[in-house]
């Protein structure tokens, strides 16, 4: 056999075993994962309690909160930005501090995080986020009370899975946009009631309480600023 034969058979050996190699490292990794576990293809990076969160950046992608029994913080294994220390999470007084620099140099994976949820965070309640620069989204929530404070370029939403609040207090400025509605899981009804809401609206922000029914409302809304009330809401205030 001539060399150039033997060099291109071992080559093709090499190729050969090097497919065998990585199938049976797939194949282990793939049976160690939890096939119950929803977001499997996510990592987990912090297991804290916490009941509050502080945001800074996290506007180029989604950040998204789910209640569940067990705290922790998720990272989606596709991202290649999180192993070069993107983001550094970590607990201190009860409140869950995350770090998002909104840097990437690759445009095509700065595409590609604005649909995807690069984080996601789990805790049996939350009480409170204060953000800035960040896109935040609050999924199946089942709590009676909540405040929000955003700044910078800021998107923040909640999707409700109950219809009863006590009290919902809301501090904007800069560039912000607040949404409170109900879950589309919740089939029942498209509204919610509020017992008392304090708003303070500032710069070019705007605040979405258009699904609610809200008893009492005290607000602070700049000429720059703008909110979206029910029918209901406005004529029990005017």
């Amino acid at each position: 056999m001539k060399l150039t034969s033997k060099i291109l058979l071992t080559f093709l050996l090499l190729f050969i075993a090097g497919l065998f190699v990585s199938n049976a490292v797939i194949k282990r990794e793939y049976e160690r994962v939890d096939k119950g576990d929803l977001y499997w293809n996510y990592a987990v990076v912090l297991q804290q309690p916490f009941r509050h969160i502080r945001i800074n950046g996290g506007n180029v992608t989604r950040i998204v909160y789910e209640q569940n029994a067990k705290p922790s913080v998720r990272v989606l294994k596709f991202w290649q930005g999180y192993s070069a220390g993107t983001l550094k999470p970590y607990v201190k007084n009860d409140t869950l501090y995350l770090e998002f620099p909104n840097v990437t140099n690759n445009p095509n994976e700065r595409d590609w995080m604005k649909y995807q949820a690069m984080v996601r965070v789990f805790s049996p309640e939350l009480l409170s986020v204060t953000g800035s620069d960040t896109r935040f989204e609050m999924l199946g929530v089942k709590q009676p009370d909540f405040n929000v404070v955003l700044s910078g370029r800021s998107t923040f939403e909640m999707e409700s899975m109950q219809t009863e609040f006590n009290s919902l207090k809301i501090a904007q400025q800069d560039s912000s946009e607040v949404i409170f509605e109900m879950s589309p899981d919740y089939r029942a009804s498209s509204s919610f009631h509020v017992k008392r809401v304090e708003a303070k609206v500032t710069g070019v922000s705007l605040l979405d309480l258009g699904h609610a029914q809200i008893d009492s409302i005290k607000l602070d809304v700049a000429d720059s600023s703008g909110i979206m009330l029910s029918g209901g809401t406005l004529k029990k205030r005017f």
